[in-house]
């Protein structure tokens, strides 16, 4: 029922009344947190969302969008640009705002996306009341993880960079991320890639154009790294490729394409390696005659091996699909890893539209070492959760029918970790994050001597935006609680300069990016990368800039096989090279700490 366009002005924005009515609420002066999404079919072209504020306590803004920063919103995205009266926030496929913030009044917000046979417009009120589900929780803020080590590598002004993935081999810690015009504003997208020797501390790497249209909301680029062979996987221009790496990044002789295809809508690639230098590549695409997206797999194996226990070639099989959604939907982050015994193991999610709500579905994949098929578990589903929320990670220990699988995701109440001792053939759920908005989670284990050794990691939003928060357990038991820690701490800084005069001063805020972080296994350590970044709340205003492609409508099983068998037997994996090689040797400027984005290199043991 719209009980909201009568008593404000929609006819100042072209409107006689809004489609749709949506009511938000919060005690004033109260911390909230929200996410606005908007999607394309097949999960690429041109997606948008516009946010224009139609009244402040009851008054219509005389300003542009400044005057939402004005009244205690802020608001983070990829892709913003400040057209006056309104606020355009574009994806491809994707499009995403955070609205954040305390107010001491009634807001009205319109929200307007492109919708198949025209444009729907959402009056969105926030207002004055009882404590909601957007309120961020009082927590009790965890102390610093002790022991951490912390190195800032590499610094950038871009609008663009972030999105951060990182390998490691011997002494090098490599990390691919995204980069652009360094004056600030929407020119070339970059492919950024950085490699920090570890025994001296020095910085090199390497850069290509971005052939992909995402301002930054799918993270389409991933690293793996094992001896000297290092491969960086990739979509955009409507295809996967594999760029491989037999000399730590000096050079990239193998280079293959997975899949091509114009209606695909490749999205979200991973890469893992075995210790015998097997190669797996998972990624999302959608056969867009039949609207379904589907979970692909390719695998790369070495043809030889040259002197210094180094592959010389790889050959590549043909794409399989891992699993079939039956219908669109919207992937998420998902995780490959092989055992030390050559099992095959990959976490997926994927939300999807139903009429009224969203549903996620948290799914496990293993194929045992030896058998050529997936057998999957049904993890976790969810209905009414958030088209953001999944994220699945997996981490090993052991082999075959009797291997550990910790399983990490999240959904609308907060982030999971759930545990196999079966290898994936049933989970208990041993630990919760319960607090709204936890996304993005990571589980790490490791033995150490005796003791088994499990990091959890995931993003929670405070009161000055995201931190990366760390559950940790010195010797893992199901029944065991964690301890848990932070690893970043989100800030505030006032007396950010206002557009002009009249306007309120505004702030800065110190936070880790959307999708901000990646971390893996260094033998008994975590190594993470972390993107910060330092934004004023008046930004967006200062945003311009449109992209130019065709504009897209937004939109509201795997195999089987068993457990048994495999585990290892026979399996031999070659010894590691007798010699590390130099890797990337590109020079890299010197960070600079009064720049929007630090990219820094974090280990925890």
């Amino acid at each position: 029922m719209d009980n909201l366009s009568a008593s404000v002005n929609v006819a100042a924005f072209g409107l006689s009344a809004f489609d749709r009515v949506y009511e938000l609420e919060t005690p004033a002066a109260t911390e909230f947190s929200f996410t606005l999404v908007a999607r394309g079919a097949d999960n690429q072209g041109t997606t948008r969302l516009s946010i224009s504020h139609v009244a402040d306590n009851g008054v219509q803004p005389a300003a542009g969008v400044e005057s939402m920063a004005a009244s205690g919103l802020r608001l983070d995205g990829s892709g913003l640009s400040n057209e006056g009266s309104r606020l355009d926030v574009t994806g491809d496929g994707f499009s995403r705002i955070t609205i954040s913030g305390s107010v001491s009044a009634e807001q009205v917000l319109l929200i307007s996306s492109p919708m198949s046979g025209g444009t729907l417009n959402i009056g969105l009120r926030i207002r004055i009341g009882n404590v909601s589900d957007i309120n961020l929780p009082n927590l009790t803020i965890p102390g610093q993880r002790p022991g951490m080590t912390s190195t800032t590598i590499y610094s950038s002004e871009s609008w663009y960079f972030g999105l951060p993935a990182i390998a490691v081999s011997g002494d090098r810690y490599s990390v691919v991320a995204y980069d652009g015009d360094t004056a600030g504003v929407y020119g070339q997208r970059m492919r950024r890639w950085l490699q920090m020797d570890a025994t001296t501390s020095m910085v090199t790497g390497g850069e290509a154009a971005s052939v992909s249209k995402d301002t930054g909301n799918w993270r389409d680029q991933e690293v793996a790294a094992l001896g000297n062979v290092l491969g960086v996987v990739y979509t955009g221009n409507n295809e996967v490729r594999a760029d491989i790496s037999l000399d730590r990044g000096a050079t990239f002789p193998i280079q293959h394409v997975l899949q091509t295809g114009l209606k695909a809508g490749l999205r979200l690639v991973q890469m893992a390696i075995s210790a015998d230098y097997q190669l797996a590549c998972i990624y999302w695409g959608n056969d867009s005659t039949q609207q379904t997206a589907r979970l692909m797999l390719v695998e790369a194996t070495p043809t030889a091996f040259d002197i210094n226990n180094t592959p010389i070639d790889y050959t590549w099989s043909a794409p399989e699909i891992l699993y079939d959604a039956n219908g669109d939907a919207t992937p998420v982050l998902m995780h490959a890893e092989y055992s030390t015994g050559g099992d095959l193991v990959v976490g997926y999610g994927y939300t999807r539209a139903r009429p009224t709500w969203w549903e996620a579905n948290y799914r496990c994949a293993v194929r045992l070492w030896g058998q050529s098929t997936f057998a999957t578990t049904i993890v976790d589903s969810a209905t009414r959760t958030a088209p953001t929320s999944a994220d699945p990670h997996v981490s090993l220990l052991g082999t075959g029918a009797s291997m550990e699988i910790f399983f990490a995701w999240d959904r609308a109440d907060g982030a999971h970790l759930a545990y196999s001792t079966d290898a994936g053939q049933t989970f208990a759920t041993v630990h919760s994050i319960p607090v709204r908005g936890a996304f993005m989670p990571t589980v790490h284990a490791r033995m150490v001597g005796a003791n088994k050794r499990v990091d959890m990691l995931y993003l929670l939003p405070t009161q000055w935006g995201l931190e990366l928060h760390n559950a940790h357990w010195d010797d893992f038991t199901p029944a065991a609680a964690p301890t848990t820690y932070a690893i970043t701490t989100a800030s505030y800084t006032p007396g950010a300069p206002a557009p002009y005069s009249s306007l309120p001063p505004g702030y800065w805020l110190r936070m880790v990016g959307w999708f901000g972080y990646d971390a893996v296994l260094k033998g008994d350590e975590v190594a993470i990368a972390v993107h910060e970044l330092t934004v004023d709340s008046y930004e967006y205003y200062r945003r311009a800039g449109r992209f130019l492609c065709p504009l897209r409508a937004s939109s509201g099983g795997g195999g089987g096989g068993g457990w048994g068998g495999g585990g290892g037997g026979g399996y031999t994996p070659p010894p590691p090279p007798k010699v590390l090689l130099p890797g990337l040797t590109d020079p890299v400027p010197t960070p600079d700490p009064n720049h929007r984005s630090l990219l820094t290199i974090i280990v925890i043991d």
